[in-house]
C-alpha cells in the first residue's frame, strides 16, 4: 500500500508522530485553559500566558516522546 511506504520514510513518519501528538495536545491544552480561565475568573491576557506556556511545554514534551520513539 502507498500508506505503508509513507511510513518506511524517516521525514514522514516524524512528520505524522508530530500531526499526531499536537492535535492530541492541542485539544487538552484548549480543555485545560478553558476550564482555568473559567475556574479562575482569567481574562484574555492571563490565559494567552497559559497558550505561551503551553508551546515551551509541547516542545519539551514533544523531544522526550521522539526520543522514546527514536524518530
Amino acid at each position: 500500500m502507498i500508506f505503508q511506504k509513507f511510513l518506511k520514510n524517516p521525514i514522514f513518519k516524524s512528520f505524522f508522530i508530530f500531526s499526531v501528538f499536537r492535535a492530541i495536545y492541542g485539544f487538552f491544552i484548549v480543555i485545560f485553559a478553558y476550564y482555568f480561565s473559567r475556574e479562575l475568573s482569567l481574562n484574555v491576557y492571563e490565559t494567552g500566558i497559559i497558550f505561551i506556556f503551553s508551546i515551551f511545554l509541547s516542545r519539551i514534551g514533544y523531544r522526550a516522546f521522539k526520543n522514546k520513539l527514536n524518530l
